[in-house]
């Protein structure tokens, strides 16, 4: 695999900003792998920089409110674990928690949105959670329509824009 990993460095040198390299090892029976991929370029983002930051400020107030209501409804008995509601109440709207390590995933069951949040940190923006909200939500489809190649583009979204996770 080194000499792939080296023809990726060669070729993100050589290749536009808006190029994303990724090496892998390939298969049994088949060498090492190049992919190539063409994100959202900056005159592209640029449009979008509104939309983004209007996605980013929904999202962290969403994670915020419902992470703030998980802790309200936090069990202080002393348990090591905490205990944490199975349901949380925000804006008339109950959702369902699936609380995995630092992370709870929050779903409307009702509509499908969904929420992943760090619950130690709710403003943290997270490119893959970030774009699961805009997916779920229905309400970024400008956002979406140039995340063509998902996480990647939205992590290059979010770096051309300077927001960073917190």
């Amino acid at each position: 695999m080194p000499a792939a990993t080296a023809a990726a460095r060669a070729l993100r040198i050589a290749l536009e900003p808006d190029a994303h390299v990724i090496a892998s090892p390939g298969t049994t029976g088949r060498g090492p792998i190049l992919t190539v991929l063409r994100l959202v370029t900056e005159s592209e983002a640029a449009t979008l920089h509104s939309a983004l930051d209007h996605l980013v400020a929904e999202f962290r107030q969403s994670a915020g409110a419902l992470v703030a209501q998980l802790r309200a409804g936090e069990s202080r008995k002393g348990d090591v674990d905490g205990c944490y509601p199975e349901t949380v109440r925000v804006r008339d709207v109950i959702w369902h928690l699936d609380l995995h390590g630092e992370h709870c995933r929050f779903e409307n069951p009702a509509t499908g949105e969904v929420v992943e949040a760090d619950i130690n940190a709710p403003e943290t923006v997270d490119p893959y959670f970030l774009l699961l909200y805009a997916e779920t939500s229905g309400r970024h489809g400008a956002v979406l329509d140039a995340c063509v190649e998902g996480f990647h583009d939205m992590c290059r979204l979010l770096d051309l824009a300077g927001i960073t996770g917190s």
